[in-house]
């Protein structure tokens, strides 16, 4: 039954845009249809613009703040699913964009899709400085050496590379 779904969803979401474009054309007419397609594509890129920046921002005061940014990051995934419905044509694909758009709906869906899938996310470098409230380092401690401070070769305490030799 699963398998069957996704190819009913690929070869009947075309069909159903296409009946959309003629109920919707015959109610309103080809230019208005045309105009409401257009500006359907507008909508969906200024509002990529304007929440994608604010789950970008959510998403790195997350990763600064130490904690796991997965959850913000499935909800941007679905911010960009909304735009592309939005500027794809189509009135069906509209509607399912606009509200993957409102927020409570979009988070709905990301708890559903966090029930379903495992999200790892790895560390790259944001980590909180100093210390928790329970006294414990929130990050790796973190050496800067500049490159003449610092060799894979072991060296004596006088400079020179140490020789095999065996104390008794």
């Amino acid at each position: 039954m699963r398998s069957l779904i996704l190819p009913l969803v690929i070869l009947g979401l075309p069909l159903a845009e296409i009946a959309g474009f003629v109920i919707v054309g015959r109610e309103v007419g080809l230019l208005a249809t045309l105009l409401l397609v257009f500006l359907s594509g507008a909508v969906g890129i200024a509002l990529l613009r304007i929440q994608g920046f604010e789950v970008f921002r959510r998403v790195q005061e997350s990763a600064r703040a130490g904690r796991d940014p997965g959850r913000d990051v499935l909800e941007g995934a679905l911010v960009f699913v909304a735009a592309i419905l939005l500027i794809v044509p189509g009135f069906i694909s509209d509607i399912i964009g606009l509200f993957l758009f409102l927020p409570p709906v979009r988070r709905a869906v990301a708890t559903f899709l966090q029930t379903r899938l495992t999200i790892v996310t790895a560390g790259t470098g944001f980590y909180r400085s100093g210390t928790a409230e329970s006294g414990r380092r929130t990050g790796p401690r973190v050496i800067d050496l500049d490159e003449d401070e610092f060799s894979r070769e072991k060296k004596d305490d006088d400079g020179s590379k140490p020789t095999n030799r065996i104390s008794r």
